[in-house]
């Protein structure tokens, strides 16, 4: 209920500021007046709906306040009461209002079946149904991430239609290639702030607290009027949730082990297989005036991938756990906290945060295709100790007449003791006011302001690259940002559009840049929309993408203290159309899209050293590198719906997208290269791709399928989750090049490169019985064929895994 609470006050603004209802027999006598009082609420829970919205007629409306009261003064007369809440069924309600009395009339209203009334607040940092957003936005529910039983944020986002996650970077729509983890062109937010580390821009997935997930909204597309340097690509909003007037507790435990890998040569363990266990609990309730909500999880994983091979002659007792292999451990509490002020009306404060400490491991290259793919390439495994935790301050009003303000915090914290001399620290304190304003100029406007600070303090070894190579580094930014959403005929047409100007700065280097975006949605019929985007994007280097210096294994990693900010712009066009057959609802929606960038950043692998000697690997390493321009094509078709076929309850999300990511500059030299010889000679896209054919851009997933289907009959369910990731056609040659110079052991790239031309199908599956009312198991197959596969090359997916789930909701 957390964010139902600003959907409904937002919308009320809107009656509050000019919505008209109708209002029949009016009768007014003469200026007496009488009073009205009431309640509105959900039916079947009874949860009170903060922000519900009455209107009487012209200019006459109120506003439930957080216990979903309200009062309110008529001239007497006849009425048409129209009780309004977005999620939710409108309804209508007649009235009389005598000179002198007080009537009451409460209201219960039902929760609307249509997927296009979802409610979704990403798109324009307001509460808005998903048929109303003119940028492409995928809702995944949380009840298919509990269903699936996924243990992080990451895995959970495999089924959301045209996204992947390569080496925990998420891309949208082959927005992003690899990286190493640096430089997300994907905006990560909890609860609207950010989440991404501060120094180098990376996305922590088993940070964010997946047992108080209410739902997650995935904007795709440029997002940076309103999210800032990050959202070039789009934005992935985790939302989490209040209590409602009940209590509610929640908590599962699970364990699985995996299953011997389809390539029987790779199994490295003996008779007992690496297993994994988890649990995680959540309570939340109001103690009157105060929200809480308490949680909490803890996860182990032995890991798929083994230690490293060790010669024979140096094997003592244990053949299979000599050495460190991938692992994960960690534990996690969360907490929030708020107060609703019973003296001033629509005021409320508190604070929230997360902690967690953690054990881990991180695996970059392979060993080999054979006995080695599933362990690590010598030298090449970082362990890594981590505390990690936020803290957010919040203060929201929301005036009488619908005005809200909101003033919040974040301090993010994270401390790394990786080994390999690749520790690192910072501090991250974000900031951001907001403004919103319901007016009524011909017809309903929602304006939006807001002004955002930010620093970060970042202390690490492994971002020495700096002037001086201290190791202390510091980024701010500053920015302020401006959007209005406006309706036309007859609320047919919602047209937004916005501006942003942010500056930036680390270190001495500064840089600013504005942005612009617009779009608008038409509903042609009852549930059927159109919609046009256009929105710019912007990305300033993060700290550890210009000053990094480390290696793994004999690979190095280069800074670039010059490397400059990349800019996109966004163009789309699609339809969605709704549907209800039986009890089941849902839309599907078509879009095609475009986005082109200029000074695009990739983590491109290169003879970037000055060393050329052997021991030096003659140079060669990786380094981000302005490389020209690129541009990305493509359609996306998606379908979600929910709701009854017959006896049983069916939830579906599924969707396909293809996309054609593309070099404008292939043969435009971004860098030079001097030769042994002292020759200098200019380096492209072409000349650095292992295939340059129709120009590629390179560890892409051009093809994405994505499809899951649950069903629930009495006390019994099951469901079948389905992805398909076409496998990567151009990666950096110079990894050819250096492993035929045998300074890559026997990694296998350029074999595996030529054997896998076509795609991965993997289908995980689940089935679930209710023991009582209150406690379900579920027994779940994960990568039922057992598929050797491997999304970004040279780093192998996990074999299938047998996972049994207790799950206790009160």
């Amino acid at each position: 209920m957390r964010h139902k609470i600003r959907v409904g006050r937002l919308f009320a603004a809107s009656a509050l500021l000019g919505m008209v209802a109708s209002a029949q027999g009016q009768d007014t006598k003469g200026g007496a007046q009488g009073h009205v009082k009431g309640t509105v609420y959900s039916l079947g829970d009874r949860q009170p709906l903060p922000g519900a919205s009455i209107s009487f007629g012209p200019r006459m409306a109120a506003m439930a306040d957080d216990s979903g009261r309200y009062a309110i003064a008529l001239p007497a007369g006849n009425y048409t009461a129209v009780f309004r809440f977005i999620g939710f069924a409108e309804r209508s309600l007649p009235l009389e209002v005598r000179a002198g009395a007080t009537v009451t009339l409460d209201a219960g209203l039902a929760p609307s079946t249509s997927q296009l009334d979802m409610v979704v607040v990403s798109a324009g940092k307001f509460e808005q149904r998903v048929g109303e957003v003119t940028q492409s936005l995928s809702v995944l529910p949380a009840s298919l991430i509990r269903e699936r039983n996924v243990a992080s944020m990451a895995e959970a986002l495999d089924q959301v239609p045209g996204v992947v996650v390569i080496d925990e970077d998420p891309q949208i729509r082959a927005g992003s290639g690899f990286s190493y983890g640096a430089g997300s062109r994907v905006m990560l937010l909890a609860d609207g702030m950010p989440i991404l580390s501060g120094d180098i821009g990376r996305p922590n997935w088993t940070l964010l607290p997946m047992e108080d997930v209410e739902q997650v909204e995935v904007i795709k597309g440029a997002s940076s009027v309103l999210y800032g340097s990050a959202a070039l690509s789009g934005v992935i909003n985790v939302r989490t949730g209040w209590p409602g007037d009940k209590p509610r507790t929640r908590a599962t435990m699970f364990g699985g082990v995996y299953g011997a890998p389809g390539n029987a040569s790779s199994k490295w363990w003996g008779q007992s297989p690496p297993i994994t266990t988890g649990a995680s609990f959540l309570h939340a309730r109001r103690f009157k005036q105060l929200d809480l909500v308490v949680a909490g999880n803890a996860f182990g994983d032995q890991g798929y991938i083994g230690p490293e091979r060790i010669a024979p002659d140096s094997l003592v007792a244990d053949p299979y756990r000599t050495k460190e292999g991938g692992h994960e451990q960690r534990v996690r509490f969360n907490f929030a906290a708020r107060w609703r002020n019973a003296k001033v009306r629509g005021l409320n404060y508190g604070l929230s945060g997360n902690v967690m400490r953690s054990s881990t491991t991180s695996i970059f290259l392979w060993d080999n295709l054979d006995e080695g793919l599933y362990r690590p390439m010598p030298n090449t495994l970082t362990s890594t100790l981590g505390l990690q935790f936020y803290l957010d301050p919040f203060v929201n009003y929301t005036g009488p007449k619908g005005t809200r303000h909101s003033l919040r915090g974040r301090w993010y914290r994270q401390d790394f003791d990786n080994s390999g001399d690749q520790s690192n620290a910072n501090d991250l304190l974000y900031g951001e006011y907001q403004l919103q304003q319901k007016l009524d100029i011909m017809g309903p406007v929602v304006l939006t302001l807001g002004v955002v600070g930010q620093q970060v303090q970042s202390r690490a070894i492994l971002y020495r690259g700096n002037e001086g190579g201290t190791g202390e580094n510091t980024a701010t930014n500053a920015a302020g940002y401006v959007q209005v959403d406006k309706k036309f005929l007859a609320d047919r047409l919602a047209v937004s559009a916005g501006m942003r100007y942010e500056h930036f700065r680390v270190n001495e280097l500064e840089q600013a840049e504005p942005v612009l975006r617009a779009g608008a949605t038409y509903r042609v019929l009852e549930g059927t929309f159109l919609r046009a985007s256009y929105g710019q994007g912007f990305r300033f280097p993060t700290i550890g993408e210009r000053y990094i210096i480390t290696s793994v294994g004999a690979l190095h990693i280069y800074p670039n203290p010059e490397l400059q900010p990349e800019t996109s712009v966004n163009m789309e066009v699609g339809v969605k159309q709704g549907f209800k057959v039986g009890g089941f609802s849902g839309y599907v929606d078509l879009v095609a899209f475009r986005q082109d960038f200029d000074r695009y950043v990739e983590f491109t692998f290169g003879q970037w050293g000055e060393d050329r000697s052997l021991a030096n690997l003659l140079g060669f390493g990786f380094k981000s590198i302005n490389t020209g321009g690129a541009r990305i094509t493509g359609t996306e078709l998606e379908l979600a719906g929910k709701g009854k076929l017959g006896a049983v309850e069916v939830q579906v999300l599924m969707g396909y997208t293809h996309t054609l990511p593309v070099s404008t500059t292939p043969d435009v030299p971004y860098a030079q290269n001097v030769t042994t010889a002292g020759v200098g000679e200019g380096i492209t896209f072409n000349s650095t791709s292992s295939d340059p054919t129709d120009g590629i851009l390179k560890f892409r997933v051009q093809d994405l399928f994505r499809a899951d289907v649950g069903a629930t009959w009495k006390r019994l369910s099951a469901g079948v989750s389905v992805r398909y990731n076409s496998h990567v056609r151009n990666i950096d040659k110079a990894f050819f090049q250096i492993e035929q110079m045998g300074q890559l052991g026997e990694v296998g790239v350029e074999e595996w490169m030529a054997t896998h031309v076509t795609g991965d199908w993997i289908t995980d599956v689940r089935a679930g019985f209710a023991i009582t009312p209150q406690l379900k198991a579920t027994f779940l197959v994960k990568n039922l064929s057992n598929e050797v596969y491997a999304i970004r090359p040279m780093a192998i997916e996990a074999p299938r895994t047998f996972q049994v789930q207790l799950a206790l909701d009160l």
